[in-house]
């Protein structure tokens, strides 16, 4: 019921800076450091930006979210700054994509287990099929 103003507040928050850790790094969506709610937030944002989007330009995710082959990246890290070291963020984005976009296929990257990766198949399925 509250999303875009959620989103709102997210991305007035970027803007001030209060997320600088929130940004495109080689084309990924870095997550570090962010809580479960706001990482939560940020790729609601980022995804429902691409798919209203013709272009892959925006004020959120836009290109900056998508590698070079077009997969969404996402950067969770591996958990080594939780409390007990365990991954806190890669089983919640897994959820999210799970509950929320059931028919983007999000899956571990196969040689570093703190990013995930939504292939551009996938994608361009779900922006098809909106």
């Amino acid at each position: 019921g509250r999303l875009s103003e959620a989103r709102a507040l997210l991305l007035e928050a970027c803007f001030r800076g209060c997320f600088s850790n929130l940004h495109s790094v080689r084309g990924a969506l870095d997550l570090h450091e962010l809580s479960v709610p706001v990482a939560r937030m940020a790729v609601r944002s980022a995804l429902e930006e691409s798919f209203g989007q013709k272009s892959d330009e925006g004020q959120f995710g836009g290109s900056w979210a998508t590698s070079k082959k077009g997969d969404f990246v996402l950067i969770t890290g591996r958990g080594k700054h939780s409390k007990d070291g365990d991954a806190v963020l890669r089983p919640a984005m897994q959820a999210l994509f799970k509950s929320e976009y059931p028919n983007l296929d999000c899956v571990p990257h196969p040689t570093n287990p703190g990013v995930l990766v939504v292939d551009a198949g996938s994608l361009r399925r779900a922006r098809a099929a909106r």
